[in-house]
């Protein structure tokens, strides 16, 4: 069954259309979607580009109805360079995120004891400002989705853009550190890091233990995009999206219809 909502799921992520809420009913838990997260990923044939983290922020977790964070792979193909133009499919309410990402250049690989946060710490090389695209393949749309239909949905990751990395992010204090996106030139949403588990650095310690616990881990080159600090923003093709990390820079990425028809 696990195989059979996979190939749905990816069908609708590769070509449009969405899924039967119902269909995800065969979802006893978390197990069974992390399962179906793997038989996509092993559908996809995709190199791996990290990992995204979903419902970390309240605002989050109460729009999906789901109690706590999830993780989904990121794949290479579908992460991009500022500025980005990604085509988007109807009627899968398409949105935006403005996250901190974090590159690691050590591993952190599955172990049987947590790692403490000064070795996750440790393993960072750069921090990234980035834009998550998101997009919901059950019908219906994000609205009371749940954690299992999300963690099956590849935690609705689509794309991922990042702005330019910085090395000197230790001793930032990214709880206060101002986020402001715009569209089409008008501010839409405004946060900062605090929104995310009250620190993105929060979330890198939480997100190397869960995934040490899945026996997936992180592996050295990897990035880690740490959840929503704008909260979840609708785009529609022809829209441009700039999110504004003040120093860190700009993050920008316009949109457009994907028909399914390969171009040229």
């Amino acid at each position: 069954m696990s195989d059979n909502l996979a190939r749905r799921l990816w069908a609708a992520r590769t070509g449009g259309g969405t899924v039967p809420l119902a269909a995800g009913d065969v979802l006893i838990g978390a197990e069974d979607a992390y399962a179906v997260q793997r038989e996509s990923a092993a559908l996809a044939g995709l190199p791996r580009a990290g990992w995204k983290v979903a419902a970390t922020s309240a605002a989050a977790q109460r729009l999906l109805d789901t109690p706590g964070p999830s993780t989904a792979p990121m794949f290479q193909p579908l992460c991009f360079e500022s500025p980005a133009e990604i085509a988007i499919f109807e009627g899968q309410s398409t949105s935006v995120e403005s996250e901190f990402a974090f590159r690691f250049d050590r591993p952190l690989p599955p172990r049987d004891t947590a790692y403490a946060r000064a070795e996750v710490l440790a393993a960072v090389g750069a921090l990234f400002a980035a834009i998550e695209v998101v997009a919901c393949r059950f019908e219906g749309g994000f609205a009371g989705l749940g954690g299992a239909r999300l963690i099956a949905d590849m935690a609705a990751n689509l794309a991922w853009v990042r702005g330019a990395e910085t090395s000197d992010w230790r001793g930032r204090d990214l709880r206060s550190h101002p986020v402001v996106l715009s569209k089409n030139g008008e501010t839409v949403a405004e946060g900062n890091g605090a929104q995310v588990l009250g620190d993105p650095l929060n979330v890198l310690e939480w997100t190397a233990n869960h995934l040490s616990g899945l026996g997936d881990g992180i592996s050295a080159g990897e990035v880690v995009s740490t959840g929503t600090c704008t909260g979840v923003v609708p785009v529609a093709p022809g829209d441009t999206l700039i999110a504004n990390f003040a120093d860190l820079g700009d993050v920008e990425v316009r949109f457009h219809a994907d028909t399914g028809v390969p171009s040229g």
